[in-house]
């Protein structure tokens, strides 16, 4: 894959797991060429399904060595999902996970998990089936959700679109097999989101309302992601980061 940095996490098996998951989905004739970037510093490796049910699903690893984040040297290595239904009605999704590496901070893991609202609905059945499923990982393993979900409250994150049910925070290496049950065991918790909404018929103010929420999210992205925001003071093109992140189409 290029240029890697010496972390254990994310795990690279979660390139087949996902790719195996949206194949399942939209078949496994959905996914475009992989695209490949790579510089003296950082590479980055994205896939992309685009079918008729998730318009486009794309997932990528982002390795950064030797990179600058707050003025420290830092290795850091990122995996991210951001899943895009062609059906406004029914949530899209998202999973964000790295490590950092620094002398100054240590290692440090970071896991996002969300559903992604496109037509500003309340989604509360969908909302609850997906916190449910957490928080059962998050018992299973000795942790409390409402404590990892707190920085998720304030309407901001995805530009509003984030429907603020799953959990953002930081972790510590020795969490590693938590966050790994929780992204494998969000997924077929997802799918049944899918095939409960799937079939409800949208109107064209739902498409209005899509159109918006995906121009904020870009929007967002560009301004407000910390993520970005590193990734362009380390030279890593803002391409790699449309190519798996950006939703399929927008319309003003």
């Amino acid at each position: 894959m290029g240029i890697k940095p010496n972390l254990p996490y994310p795990k690279d098996d979660y390139v087949k797991l996902l790719k195996d998951f949206y194949a399942d989905i939209n078949g496994k004739e959905s996914f475009d060429q992989i695209k490949n970037w790579q510089s003296e510093k950082w590479s980055a490796t994205v896939h992309c399904s685009r079918g008729s049910v998730l318009e486009k699903a794309g997932f990528a690893q982002v390795n950064l060595v030797g990179g600058i984040i707050n003025e420290h040297p830092t290795d850091i290595s990122l995996f991210q999902t951001l899943a895009y239904h062609a059906n406004p009605k029914v949530p899209g999704f998202i999973i964000m996970t790295n490590m950092s590496a620094s002398e100054t901070l240590g290692n440090i893991l970071t896991l996002y998990i969300d559903l992604l609202i496109q037509d500003v609905k309340p989604h509360d059945e969908e909302k609850k089936l997906f916190s449910d499923a957490l928080k059962t990982i998050c018992e299973k393993h000795g942790h409390n959700l409402e404590e990892h979900k707190a920085m998720l409250a304030g309407g901001r994150i995805l530009g509003g679109s984030g429907a603020e049910c799953g959990l953002l925070n930081f972790f510590e290496e020795k969490d590693v097999p938590f966050l790994d049950d929780l992204i494998k065991g969000v997924l077929p918790v997802y799918k049944s989101i899918i095939e409960m909404k799937n079939n409800e018929t949208p109107l064209e103010e739902d498409f209005e309302k899509m159109n918006k929420s995906r121009a904020r999210l870009i929007e967002w992205i560009i301004l407000e992601d910390y993520g970005t925001k590193v990734a362009r003071e380390n030279g890593v093109l803002s391409e790699a980061i449309e190519a798996y992140g950006f939703p399929p189409v927008v319309k003003y």
